[in-house]
């Protein structure tokens, strides 16, 4: 249920899905070309997954090596929190609060005004990985003050009106979660419960940095009444869910690449560094079909770059990685469970974004790195053997 092929396969399978009820006005007719290249990717990640496919479980470790990570993952955890504190009321005070507290206050200012550009996203790989590192500290100590802090951190997003960074965060808890424990009939269902609770909750945070839901205007008749029958939610993740691959399916056929690697490559440039240089923020030539739907799945800057076949390309290079990862993630190191975190949701919201090439995404990876380095430092520094060795 966890491996990527899996993860990748539903994911696409279920926007498809979606997509042919076209329960919204600006869902246009799907390309061949465009269904062409999500088939061969589906195909590529279940060929590597199957090609690269090691243990089917994560390794159970001896009680004094586990004992060992857990200290380790506790020490790096305080010291992450530490930073991410500092930073974090640097940003509320230079941003003069918080986006929930702007809105109830009635003070002009949108969410996106708030942080510190560039340091922003350092901050937010910092709360995601705090969030990995508090979940894996609270199933392998079942400590139910690590339970509230995990609760008390998810609330952060909401005041930021962050409805991304929440949703990122869940993923990553989950995924660390189903790795470290058994899945059950029963943890599927309360699994069910909490995407529900979080359609909901989503609908109710993006209503309110709005006033209302910004996309009723996209559904009419049969449709309309559908989804004036649910809760807001339901219509901001089917927009959501659908958009990208509207955009995808609508540009894939006619767009002309750049050939080169200016589009696939830029969102790892600092946003100050873009500023500074007046580099358009845009990361692809698509031309949206409805200037309110900006997004365009994980392809757009690679077939921006280099057309269609570059894009099934590209993105099988990720598939590739996200594969490996899953594989060190199988031996039960902390440092590989957090990476496969992240790339767990690289997988899921490639249906929307490029996640990959994005710099608080890579400067997860950073983090989950710098934690091995401090893992063999500390054990450098008892005289133990090193905790990678088998």
């Amino acid at each position: 249920m966890l491996n990527p092929a899996f993860v990748y396969i539903s994911m696409w399978s279920l926007v498809l899905l979606l997509y042919f009820f076209g329960l919204t006005t600006n869902l246009v007719s799907p390309s061949i070309v465009g269904l062409m290249v999500i088939l061969m990717n589906m195909v590529s990640i279940f060929l590597l997954y199957v090609l690269l496919k090691g243990r089917k479980k994560v390794q159970s470790l001896s009680l004094e090596k586990e004992g060992a990570y857990i200290g380790i993952v506790g020490r790096f955890f305080r010291l992450l929190f530490g930073i991410w504190i500092v930073g974090t009321v640097f940003e509320v005070y230079y941003s003069g609060g918080v986006p929930l507290y702007w809105r109830l206050a009635g003070i002009d200012k949108l969410y996106t005004e708030f942080g510190v550009p560039s340091l922003h996203g350092v901050m937010n790989a910092c709360y995601l990985q705090m969030l990995s590192m508090a979940t894996y500290l609270s199933i392998k100590t079942k400590s139910k003050t690590l339970a509230l802090v995990i609760a008390a951190l998810l609330f952060w997003p909401v005041l930021m009106l962050g409805r991304g960074i929440l949703l990122s965060g869940l993923i990553q808890i989950v995924c660390v979660s189903l790795l470290l424990t058994k899945i059950s009939y029963k943890k599927i269902f309360a699994l069910l419960i909490v995407a529900l609770s979080v359609v909901v909750v989503f609908g109710y945070l993006g209503d309110m940095r709005q006033t209302s839901n910004p996309f009723s205007y996209l559904v009419s008749g049969r449709s309309a009444e559908v989804f004036d029958a649910l809760p807001s939610g339901f219509l901001w993740f089917y927009v959501y869910l659908t958009a990208g691959l509207s955009n995808f399916f609508h540009n894939i056929d006619i767009v002309n690449p750049a050939w080169s690697v200016s589009y696939s490559m830029s969102n790892m440039l600092p946003s100050v560094v873009k500023a500074f240089f007046g580099l358009d923020a845009r990361n692809d030539l698509f031309e949206f079909v409805d200037r309110n739907l900006n997004t365009s799945t994980i392809y757009a800057g690679f077939v921006s770059d280099v057309g269609a076949f570059g894009g099934f390309v590209f993105v099988a290079l990720i598939q590739l990685v996200c594969c490996f990862v899953y594989n060190t993630s199988l031996k039960g190191r902390p440092w590989g469970i957090f990476a496969y975190s992240v790339a767990f949701q690289i997988l899921v919201f490639s249906i929307f974004y490029d996640m990959f090439f994005l710099l608080p995404t890579l400067f997860q990876f950073f983090i989950c790195f710098s934690l091995y380095i401090f893992a063999n430092m500390r054990v450098g520094i008892q005289k133990k053997e090193p905790l990678q060795d088998t």
